[in-house]
């Protein structure tokens, strides 16, 4: 109004002023105004003038302002449907096209977002339906080791529901032991940040909720640069009913043998009375007296390694060790199993390094692997050109024995199921049916004594078991062992090596 004032009032003042003048001559007959009348007349007139051009001019401008005002509210309520459609050039009409267009990619935007919004859901309900559905647990880690994802399964199997084990770290909630210790967890740590890492288990033990053990297999696989993330998905099958099954066919096994034993002993007895007081025999009666005579060590020979595999299994099986030196107890051995080669007509050979050869360990069960192994050598040699080698090499910190042979060879396909209870290569081609259990027992041996066992072989070439033995903690174990040593049911990983030559 101020502005209008101006522009109203500059025009009336000169009307005015050439009036004033004008009236003040003698040549017009001009009404003479006095100062005071012709300044507040001007007043008035330019007054009235601003207030209509202001009253024309700010309906001019607020009309296009309470428009765009009103579009703005339209837009915040979330509603896009606005045509403003000004037509001019002037900066108003600028914004309401503006505005316009700002609507229109709004609506656009939003819709595409909607869009993708549906997209996701759906992708996301799939894969909740996909983990839900699975019959074993899936779970995720972050990268500092919390758990953020845990379907159906996982809760079912451990009891627990994702409300207890959200944002928990894993090592408290899902603790896998094998042989009583962690080893996922120690695993996950050495692997963050690795490029898609896998790591397999087997036979883990998981605590339930409810304090019962659950056994399972267990994969993870590390994820580097997860963008949603999750730094390890791990999956665990359940093996409990499995295992439960296996501890049963073990508590029968190890019932049968104890059953068998007792009337084992009395045959064994009453033959060994018949060899020593039996006379007139035939040959071919003697023949069956001496036949029957090994088929009931054979006997013995099965019960004893039953009823160790049921005392390992059940972490019963004990050991007595003692500083002994290794080599003078290779050379008790050679006689008996020099014996056993040359009465299936093969060589058998001796080599062991200069020096003493001292280590802790159990005489009787380190005869069991030596008495095992070359057992195996003379049945997958063949006669007269069979040759059975026992190598022993002195390390700093182990002492290496290797038992090689010139036999048959292993498949490669049977190596990693070598050492595991009941498994025997090619029963069909070969005529010794063994029990598959001797090497299940020296594996279990080998991890008492703190050592490991593998094997080499070619096949038609000949195999090479090797056991390793370690004397670097003589002292320390003389010191501090308790003279009994106890195998933890449900270790795994004993093999150290299944390399094929």
């Amino acid at each position: 109004m101020a502005l209008f004032s101006v522009v109203a009032i500059a025009p009336t003042i000169i009307v005015g002023s050439f009036w004033y003048l004008y009236s003040r001559t003698e040549f017009l007959n001009f009404v003479a105004l006095d100062p005071a009348s012709f300044f507040l007349g001007i007043l008035v007139v330019s007054a009235a003038i601003a207030i209509a051009l202001s009253a024309i001019f700010t309906r001019k401008l607020a009309d296009p302002v309470h428009d765009i005002h009103t579009a703005l509210s339209i837009l915040a309520e979330g509603k896009f449907d606005i045509k403003l459609n000004k037509r001019g050039t002037s900066e108003l009409a600028e914004i309401g096209r503006s505005l316009d267009k700002v609507a229109s990619k709004l609506e656009y935007t939003l819709s595409e977002a909607s869009s993708e919004t549906a997209l996701i859901e759906a992708e996301r309900g799939k894969l909740n339906s996909v983990l839900n559905s699975m019959t074993d647990g899936v779970f995720a880690l972050d990268r500092s080791g919390r758990i953020i994802l845990f379907n159906k399964a996982a809760c079912e199997l451990t009891g627990r529901t994702i409300g207890e084990v959200a944002g928990q770290l894993a090592e408290k909630m899902m603790p896998f032991r094998s042989g009583g210790e962690l080893v996922m967890t120690r695993w996950l740590a050495r692997g963050a940040g690795a490029e898609h890492k896998i790591g397999h288990w087997q036979g883990l033990e998981l605590y339930r909720a409810d304090g019962h053990s659950l056994y399972v297999n267990v994969e993870a696989v590390v994820l580097k640069d997860d963008p949603n993330g999750i730094a390890a998905l791990i999956t665990f099958h359940d093996l409990t009913k499995a295992h439960q099954l296996e501890e049963m066919k073990i508590d029968f096994v190890a019932l049968a043998a104890h059953e068998l034993r007792t009337p084992l002993t009395a045959i064994k007895g009453y033959l060994d009375i018949l060899t020593m007081e039996a006379k007139g025999l035939t040959k071919t009666q003697q023949g069956f007296l001496n036949q029957a005579v090994v088929s009931a060590g054979q006997l013995g020979g099965l019960i004893h390694n039953l009823l160790n595999v049921s005392k390992i299994e059940h972490g019963e099986l004990s050991y007595q060790p003692e500083l002994m030196d290794y080599g003078d107890f290779l050379h008790s051995l050679l006689p008996s199993i020099q014996a056993r080669a040359n009465q299936q007509n093969r060589i058998l050979e001796l080599h062991l390094p200069a020096g003493s050869l001292t280590i802790m360990g159990d005489p009787s069960a380190l005869r069991e692997v030596v008495d095992n192994l070359v057992n195996n050598a003379v049945n997958s040699t063949p006669a007269v050109t069979g040759k059975i080698t026992i190598e022993v090499a002195a390390h700093r910190t182990s002492i290496d024995t290797s038992v090689v042979d010139n036999g048959i060879g292993i498949p490669p396909s049977a190596i990693p199921h070598l050492f595991t209870k009941f498994f025997r290569v090619d029963e069909l081609r070969s005529t010794n049916r063994g029990t598959g259990l001797g090497l299940y027992i020296c594996r279990a041996i080998m991890e008492a004594h703190s050592g490991s066992i593998s094997v080499q072989s070619t096949v038609a070439k000949g195999s090479a078991f090797t056991f390793i033995l370690p004397r670097q903690s003589v002292a320390a174990r003389i010191k501090t062992a308790d003279n009994k040593h106890t195998i933890t049911r449900g270790a795994h990983g004993w093999i150290k090596d299944h390399t094929v030559r």
